[in-house]
């Protein structure tokens, strides 16, 4: 049997090159700095491909690909792969996102830890050539109760490591169940609010969503404990900075310590002038040990890939998309916007997602996928489940990591097959469990080929998802469209579509098409109107 070749074209750590060279079924050819011309030429002879961010594997480089049936990326930017033309050529893309996961819980633990002792003040002054102990008497974090917003994989490790300091960890995630929290010595809670009000650090570990942009203002910051500290190796805009500035600066917080901001580098940014805001530029990955891990975890995948093992974090189709009929593209589409839907309407921790298939059309078709995806999951659930959680989670979610994410937050899915529905041809459904209530959405594709949510739990609709909408439900009495008309007019919000349904219930839910992006504040404006029972933003 002929012999695996592996090229490395970028310099990865030596306990990378170990590991691929510890196989006897491999051989490795390392040629860092490799240039464009040269690579094009031998791509075609390698069965993988190992790079870091300076090469770039292009469509024109892979004109020739021949052989070549993984890139590897020793890191979590892809930027330069062209992901598209790879699928095409039946080439798995992967990158090592977690590899740095220790790196930034610890850089979060060391930002903690220098504003509660005022430690880079401290330094300064003693270069200085001061010795003002009184200006930097701090606080210490035993008995203190830590906050953390957001409890996955950094979350997660900073929780189990600041229970060594005597901290008490509470935190806040609507994703994630109890039992997994209460694993980890963790008590969640059910609200921001109670976290807020009760936590002497709060540290931020979230995505950047539409439900998390401008999370913590002045609101929530007054909601907070007077005199606690606030961390955020997350994302800038998840705080509102001039708030912070404000709470800072009247000393209703003690300090503030951040890796991040709005607007990276920050400029002419006030918390830069402040003396109690720690700032590091944007370093949770870095460390000599994460650029390790990186390679050992890039080097085992390439070598389960080409051994037939299962690997996590390949952010490419586990079948090639473009190679399915066109009407089954989109539906594929379809369930996609389905999950990113029910990702931000449904309340609570998701505990079980079903899926269920309608028609000839997926009898035939999926049958013929049957040993060629993930984890013997059908394409359609695959999509769904990439939709629902690259909406709620911080690492990069992909068609095929989606499911192994899933796995680890202990979601369990169910997938059925039916031949007929009463009203459509071909439909698919989705049912979302979480511990506080389920929710039901269908969507099929008509013969003009636009997919459509046509069921949301017991209303029938008709809603081409893309773009942004309104959604909102509410006792169906007059008056309440009105309002919702006048508040959108009066914010310059032009209304693209509006699908309505009511039930005999005595409710209504509307999906409202909008050409302007909607802001917080217009969605506090119709919550507040009589009659309204929820509202949400929702972005396909």
């Amino acid at each position: 049997m002929d012999k695996f070749k592996i090229l490395i074209t970028d310099h990865i750590s030596e306990e990378g090159i170990k590991i691929l060279e510890s196989s006897k079924d491999v051989d490795v050819c390392i040629k860092s700095g490799i240039e464009a011309s040269e690579l094009k030429g031998i791509i075609g002879d390698y069965d993988a491909i190992i790079t870091r961010s300076r090469t770039e594997i292009t469509k024109d480089i892979l004109a020739n690909s021949g052989r070549l049936k993984i890139i590897g990326r020793a890191g979590v930017g892809l930027d330069n792969v062209d992901i598209e033309e790879a699928s095409r050529k039946n080439i798995i893309v992967m990158n090592a996102p977690t590899g740095n996961t220790i790196a930034a819980t610890e850089l979060t633990i060391a930002l903690i830890l220098s504003a509660a002792r005022k430690i880079p003040e401290a330094v300064n002054s003693v270069k200085k050539g001061e010795w003002d102990r009184k200006r930097f008497l701090g606080i210490q974090l035993y008995e203190k109760t830590l906050g953390i917003i957001g409890l996955g994989r950094i979350g997660s490790n900073l929780a189990i490591r600041a229970r060594s300091f005597g901290m008490k960890i509470v935190a806040y995630d609507p994703y994630i169940k109890k039992e997994n929290a209460t694993s980890i010595g963790v008590t969640l809670l059910e609200n921001l609010e109670e976290l807020l009000s009760i936590s002497d650090v709060v540290t931020i570990h979230t995505p950047l969503t539409n439900d998390t942009i401008n999370m913590i203002t002045k609101t929530e910051i007054n909601k907070m404990k007077d005199g606690a500290i606030l961390v955020n190796c997350a994302r800038g805009k998840i705080i509102n900075e001039d708030d912070l500035c404000e709470a800072l600066v009247n000393k209703k917080l003690y300090a503030a310590a951040l890796d991040v901001f709005s607007k990276e580098p920050p400029k002419n940014n006030r918390l830069l002038e402040l003396e109690n805001v720690v700032t590091t530029p944007h370093i949770g990955a870095n460390t000599y040990e994460g650029q390790k891990g990186v390679a050992v975890i890039i080097a085992e995948q390439v070598l389960n890939a080409l051994h037939g093992k299962a690997y996590a974090n390949a952010v490419n189709l586990p079948f090639i998309k473009s190679l399915l009929p066109k009407i089954f593209q989109l539906y594929f589409e379809l369930a996609e916007k389905m999950g990113k839907l029910m990702a931000q309407i449904i309340r609570g921790r998701i505990d079980e997602i079903r899926v269920k298939c309608v028609g000839k059309i997926f009898e035939e078709e999926l049958d013929s996928q049957s040993d060629n995806h993930l984890l013997n999951y059908m394409p359609l659930t695959i999509a769904s489940l990439k939709g629902f959680l690259e909406v709620i989670m911080t690492e990069s979610v992909t068609y095929m990591n989606a499911p192994f994410f899933a796995k680890d937050r202990g979601i369990t899915i169910y997938e059925t097959k039916a031949d007929k529905h009463e009203r459509f041809t071909d439909i698919i459904f989705l049912l979302f469990k979480t511990d506080k209530e389920e929710k039901l959405v269908g969507g099929t594709v008509l013969n003009d080929e636009i997919p459509r949510i046509v069921v949301f739990d017991k209303f029938n609709l008709d809603i081409v998802p893309y773009g942004t909408y309104l959604y909102f439900r509410n006792y169906d009495r007059p008056g309440v469209i009105g309002s919702v008309g006048t508040i959108l007019g009066k914010n310059n919000i032009n209304i693209a579509g509006f699908g309505l349904s009511r039930e005999k219930s005595g409710q209504a839910v509307a999906f409202v098409s909008v050409d302007n992006k909607l802001t917080n504040g217009v969605l506090e404006e119709i919550l507040n109107i009589d009659g309204i029972i929820e509202a949400k933003i929702i972005e396909f």
